[in-house]
């Protein structure tokens, strides 16, 4: 047996028959949490619950069994977790409603815009594969606690930043401590919480999540929108300090004493030896190249030699990883059914796709309502509520009826279906934006509640399918690999987005409303441009150069939903693993 199976194989464990339907539920509600998985076994009565990190590392490998926590201290530590949890996912999208303003004050030229979010996003999924060998090595807590001072830390560099140069550095580290933060409090929490319980603990976690994606653009609006009370954009990042301290006292009291131990099998020399170090560079370089590609595409031109040079050496740099990644001796990032099952090939595509126009989404209807539709950030954000509410919401009846339609039909035709549908619903959406220009009231928030509604369903059934047409033994590096796709996907959506904005704008703008050069707009003098005449041309400008953002999103999504019906031919009859399936699974790891 390899040494790659050997370790892979430790993650098969066993859950009773009893406790299979009610874990489940949790895989349902949010893509993290569905990283605590289950597999039914005719076996021992014991129950033993699988937590799946990127490290392929069992509970059953720790040295201690679960502590019994009175039910105070485990509402007292998710109350931490959540906290935690909540800022981390918010730091993503409060930038999104207080970008004009950041912009029009740090002088931001149009090739930095995007990188304000981009640089959060691209440290938070660089790292995101090491955090769960390095809390095999520490511990989970330390884990957490560290991240939550580096995200901190970057925090208040951000409310500090007097340049753009120190703002995307800020922002870079705290997208370090952020990644942490998100891999690390799933695993946690579910550690500290007896298994019959999981589900009901874990779905406060989910709802945290969905939270954040509504309050990120709602805290950045109120922030940017309070001038005269001499509040500023800087304090949405100020606000994480206290709100991360009062995180850290919850948890450190809720957790003292609790010993969460170290996983018993692995060493740092285990570690730097198989891990896929190789297989994270080649797949971060080659993301980079392509996000500085299009990132300096408006400036370059599109057909300048560096800009095409940068995009193709990028996707060369990415095929290369993964004809690495299927002959590595390592633990890989991704298992090999990633590049030879069609199920899996789909998914992924999706998920790209679906990350693409969801980021993009977020940041240029923000852009739109302030910069073309005149509103002021706080008014922004409350337009985007449609679209970040609905989003959130429709998360959950998908979940709900992925779940009601296998326990009726005994099959795993409902993901596919969610699927499906949450493709075809966002095309339509997105579709519809391009019908927005400056003068549209109502059907600018109908719309994007349209495109919400779409993209919301598509957050959990992508993974449904995906896990299911993994191997047991394939799940954690599976995980890893699916969101490390989502990450990226996020990534490069801005980094086109912003591509597509630039050369639509900058060529067509005049030249008296630029500032820095000529390489930025001051988006706050567009509502008292004069004479009257120049200011509809302005608003029409900005307005059809995000019209373009959607247009591009729409065949995206609409490519996406053709592969997707491929996925509607597939098996997807639900088989539980016998016992006898079971041995002989493990004979072939031998």
């Amino acid at each position: 047996m390899s040494e790659r199976d050997s370790e892979s194989s430790s993650s098969i464990t066993t859950l009773d028959d009893t406790n299979v339907k009610e874990v489940r539920s949790v895989e349902s509600l949010d893509p993290l949490s569905a990283s605590l998985d289950v597999q039914p076994s005719s076996g021992s009565p014991s129950s033993i619950l699988t937590i799946k990190t990127s490290s392929s590392t069992t509970l059953d490998e720790y040295s201690h069994s679960c502590p019994q926590l009175s039910t105070a201290r485990l509402l007292a530590a998710h109350i931490g977790a959540a906290l935690a949890l909540f800022l981390a996912t918010t730091d993503a999208t409060i930038v999104s409603t207080s970008l004009p303003t950041i912009a029009s004050e740090l002088n931001i030229t149009r090739n930095e815009y995007s990188w304000v979010g981009i640089a959060y996003m691209l440290t938070q999924t660089a790292f995101q594969p090491l955090y769960g060998r390095i809390s095999d090595l520490v511990g989970r807590k330390w884990v957490l606690y560290s991240s939550m001072f580096i995200f901190s830390l970057g925090s208040l560099l951000c409310g500090a930043a007097q340049s753009i140069t120190m703002l995307l550095a800020a922002r870079a580290i705290a997208g370090v401590g952020a990644g942490g933060i998100v891999s690390s409090v799933w695993v946690l929490t579910a550690e500290i919480v007896q298994v019959q319980n999981r589900a009901k603990w874990s779905q406060a976690l989910s709802v945290t999540w969905s939270c954040s994606a509504i309050a990120g653009p709602l805290l950045g609006g109120i922030f940017s929108d309070n001038h005269d009370s001499g509040l500023s954009w800087r304090y949405g990042f100020y606000l994480n300090l206290p709100v991360s301290l009062v995180a850290f006292a919850v948890l450190f009291a809720s957790l003292r004493h609790v010993q969460l131990g170290k996983s018993s099998n692995t060493s740092w020399r285990s570690f730097l030896r198989t891990f896929d170090f190789g297989g994270l560079c080649l797949f971060m370089v080659g993301s980079s190249f392509i996000v500085i590609g299009f990132s300096l595409a408006s400036q370059n031109g599109w057909t300048s030699p560096f800009t095409l040079l940068l995009i193709c050496l990028g996707f060369l740099i990415l095929v290369g990883g993964g004809v690495y990644e299927t002959r590595t001796k390592r633990d890989c990032l991704f298992p090999a059914a990633t590049f030879s099952d069609l199920r899996t090939i789909i998914v992924m595509t999706i998920t790209f796709f679906h990350n693409v126009t969801f980021n993009a989404g977020t940041f240029y209807l923000a852009l739109f309502y302030q910069a073309a539709n005149g509103s002021t950030p706080l008014e922004a954000g409350f337009k985007l509520l449609p679209y970040s509410l609905g989003s959130s919401l429709a998360s959950m009846p998908a979940a709900w009826f992925m779940n009601y339609w296998q326990r009726r039909t005994n099959s795993t035709r409902g993901p596919h279906l969610v699927v499906t549908a949450g493709l075809l619903i966002s095309t339509l959406g997105f579709g519809l934006l391009n019908l927005l220009d400056e003068r549209s009231t109502i059907s600018a928030e109908l719309f994007p509640l349209v495109c919400g509604i779409g993209l919301g369903m598509l957050f959990h059934a992508p993974y449904q399918v995906f896990t299911r047409s993994l191997k047991q033994r394939d799940l954690a590096a599976g995980t890893s690999a699916f969101f490390l796709v989502r990450f990226t996907g996020a990534t490069v959506g801005l980094a086109v987005a912003g591509a597509i904005f630039d050369a639509r704008t900058y060529t067509r703008i005049p030249p008296q409303l630029l500032t820095n050069g000529g390489s930025s707009i001051d988006f706050t003098r567009l509502g008292a441009l004069q004479p009257l005449e120049l200011k509809v041309k302005v608003l029409h400008i900005l307005a059809t150069s995000i019209q373009m953002i959607w247009t591009v999103c729409a065949p995206c999504l609409g490519l996406s939903f053709l592969i997707s019906l491929a996925l509607l031919r597939q098996p997807a009859n639900v088989r539980e693993t016998s016992s006898d399936e079971e041995k002989t699974s493990k004979s072939e790891l031998a």
